[in-house]
């Protein structure tokens, strides 16, 4: 556990917060700030040492030994000292905080659909959850201020989950994990559902969630469907990449004739090998990244990846929802881009 010393000896503050790679640790980004989006895993096996950290936010990451470097402001040898290894190359990144790490290239992971117990389980739990929205006003008032109406909720099957619920992974034909169960946050239920019907993965952005918070505010539903969600026609000829599905879904329902979006769901994740495919194959990709740091870091991955890529933020507010809310015409601006 020499990384959660470390990271307590830099003025950290690490929360237990799941049982990842032997445990994973939530605190603040001693890189940008960030609150929660900063997590340690300090029993996970590296190349060179044990123990993982990485910022869900600037995307900061390393072993222990860069650590050391990084925020320690030890040398390497004196890093290698501290954490107790013995190493013969001279290999680690000394970095100012001005520095951006940029990836050598992408190998494009293939997508993993879920196994079939799961879809049938998904697909009722989506059906359900569907209904309870629906005696949810003010959920369905904030979706519609966002630029999601009535008719886009019942269309991509939005729903409200009450409570938090738990499930036996057996249940829904996943590989038993010990004591770990399957986790369905109170929150709403935002689902990626296949042309024939099939649900293929579940995010729940959590009612409870607050500033601060070990667990994030979007959670990915254990066994949903790897990669990046595509929503809409994918022989339109303009693609968006925007990060939530929400936004996906606002832009979708009032574009879908004349693009079609990418939900990343967080800044830091990489394209899978469906995604880039038609990011290549797309006339115009227009990157829609979130008006602040994290939004700035996802461009500058998609520009690095893709020379066409072009930066197209909202004219207002953060991100496409609260552009909506502020009046933005998004049909308009689409079209315009």
């Amino acid at each position: 556990m020499i990384l959660l010393e470390l990271a307590r000896e830099r003025g950290l503050e690490p929360k237990w917060a799941a049982s990842t790679h032997g445990g994973e640790y939530h605190s603040a980004c001693p890189e940008c700030g960030g609150r929660d989006r900063f997590f340690i895993q300090p029993n996970r096996i590296m190349s060179k040492c044990v123990g993982y950290y990485c910022c869900r936010q600037c995307n900061k990451h390393g072993d222990a030994l860069q650590f050391c470097i990084d925020f320690l402001k030890l040398s390497f040898e004196l890093a290698a000292q501290r954490i107790g290894v013995t190493l013969p190359d001279r290999s680690y990144r000394v970095s100012s905080p001005a520095q951006v790490r940029k990836p050598q290239g992408l190998v494009p992971q293939s997508v993993k659909a879920p196994p079939k117990i799961w879809v049938n389980k998904a697909k009722a739990f989506v059906d359900w959850a569907s209904k309870n929205i629906m005696e949810q006003p003010d959920v369905l008032k904030y979706l519609a201020n966002r630029g999601i109406p009535l008719e886009a909720v019942e269309r991509y099957k939005i729903g409200w989950n009450p409570q938090d619920v738990q499930r036996r992974l057996g249940d829904w034909g996943l590989e038993v994990d010990g004591e770990k169960q399957l986790f369905l946050a109170k929150g709403l239920v935002v689902p990626t559902i296949e042309s024939n019907g099939d649900v293929m993965r579940i995010k729940i952005r959590r009612h409870d969630y607050k500033d601060g918070d070990t667990l994030p505010k979007y959670m990915a539903v254990s066994g949903s469907m790897s990669g990046l969600n595509i929503i809409g026609s994918t022989n339109r000829k303009m693609l968006l990449v925007v990060e939530s599905e929400l936004d996906a879904y606002a832009v979708h329902s009032v574009a879908g004739d004349v693009a079609f979006a990418i939900a990343v769901g967080s800044n830091i994740k990489n394209p899978d090998n469906v995604a880039d495919h038609y990011a290549k194959a797309s006339q115009h990709l227009l990157i829609c990244y979130d008006n602040d740091k994290a939004g700035s870091a996802m461009l500058a991955k998609w520009q690095r990846l893709y020379a066409h890529a072009k930066a197209y933020p909202t004219p207002m507010g953060k991100d496409i929802g609260e552009a909506i809310a502020l009046g933005l015409d998004v049909r308009q601006w689409i079209i315009d881009g």
